[in-house]
């Protein structure tokens, strides 16, 4: 029997409707009658025929399958330049060993080249070399990695960056009058993926309900296993970050890392997170932007791996909508920023 869900924070994403009758396995607009899908009781809230070409393509390329479920590794090792060696250093000696292994392969294809010995051995190595060389081909930001990583990290250890507001500064900044609040905070994390930067960056110390929304089926399953093993209660939602299906003004804090650069719309995408926010609610969100000086390695660094499938390269606070009021952009590290911004009224 279905559950009725009348004038949720939900919305339909083709009339707008509010109204829902819920199953386990679908659920259906009480207006129009569009049924959407859910997955491991996951509703997907979204119409796949008006996905930004962009955001298919990521999510089908590198969060969905494979390349999602190794994202927690993947992801550290493209940031590793950035960070400390107290935090980096296995994913260095994995960076060792893979290039270890391509020398190795290659000098066994020369000595077959060479030699009559060790022919068989030569076109093994031979074969393993053009798959990986496929695999490069279709994934590139990998393949910079290999030769950019250390003189990044060279060019980087070189030349210390101090930010005029860190990211904790900024975290604190924002938090601080949320836990003054007094009362039960709305907060979603747009473009949630794995869930991380929701549970680590301090949202956990408000009094809040939390929503989180992702296009990725992997990513939005590590989500919920990371919140569940935590104990924290999250509403997840499968949907489009340029087309939210959230009712006006539903939440007091609208976070999103790492996400805005690369949809297929950013300003569209900052406009829905305005959307939704309630009068007075603030919007956090982070991602890729170089700093004012960089060196020629660390800008190829940059623009080949960290920002490679961005569609922009920095905070697009020209097209900010107009409710957005106190917008400041920090540059907490070389690479990233922080924009904080409050939505007008409250």
């Amino acid at each position: 029997m279905p559950t009725e869900l009348k004038a949720s924070k939900y919305r339909c994403p083709k009339c707008g409707s509010g109204d829902f009758a819920i199953t386990t396995t679908r659920w259906t607009c009480g207006s129009c009658g569009q049924a959407y899908a859910c997955s491991a009781g996951i509703p997907k809230l979204f119409l796949d025929e008006t996905l930004g070409a962009q955001d298919r393509k990521l999510r089908d390329t590198l969060y969905d399958g494979l390349f999602g479920r190794l994202y927690q590794v993947t992801m550290p090792a493209i940031v590793m330049p950035v960070r400390p060696l107290s935090m980096s250093w296995p994913y260095w000696s994995a960076f060792a060993v893979v290039w270890v292994v391509l020398l190795g392969l290659v000098a066994a294809v020369v000595r077959a080249a060479t030699s009559p010995h060790g022919l068989v051995l030569g076109m093994i190595s031979l074969a393993v070399l053009v798959l990986i060389a496929l695999f490069l081909a279709k994934q590139r930001y990998l393949l910079h990695l290999l030769w950019v990583a250390v003189p990044a990290w060279l060019s980087l250890a070189r030349r210390p960056f101090s930010p005029a507001e860190s990211f904790p500064q900024v975290h604190e900044r924002v938090l601080a009058p949320l836990r003054a609040a007094g009362r039960r905070l709305q907060v979603l994390d747009v473009s949630t993926g794995s869930c991380n930067s929701l549970y680590r960056h301090g949202w956990m110390s408000l009094d809040a309900d939390y929503t989180a929304i992702d296009l990725s089926e992997t990513m939005l399953k590590q989500g919920s296993d990371m919140m569940s093993d935590a104990g924290v209660p999250v509403d997840l939602v499968l949907g489009d970050a340029m087309a939210l299906p959230f009712q006006d003004g539903q939440f007091d804090v609208v976070t999103s890392y790492g996400a805005v650069n690369g949809l297929t719309d950013p300003p569209k995408a900052i406009a829905e997170m305005a959307r939704v926010a309630k009068p007075g609610g603030v919007l956090l969100f982070l991602d890729e932007q170089m700093y004012s000086d960089p060196t020629p390695v660390e800008r190829a660094y940059f623009m080949r791996v960290l920002s490679a499938h961005n569609v922009i390269h920095r905070c697009p606070v020209e097209a900010f909508p107009p409710e957005l009021t106190d917008v400041r952009v920090s540059q907490v590290y070389q690479f990233y920023y922080i924009c904080t911004a409050r939505k007008a009224g409250g």
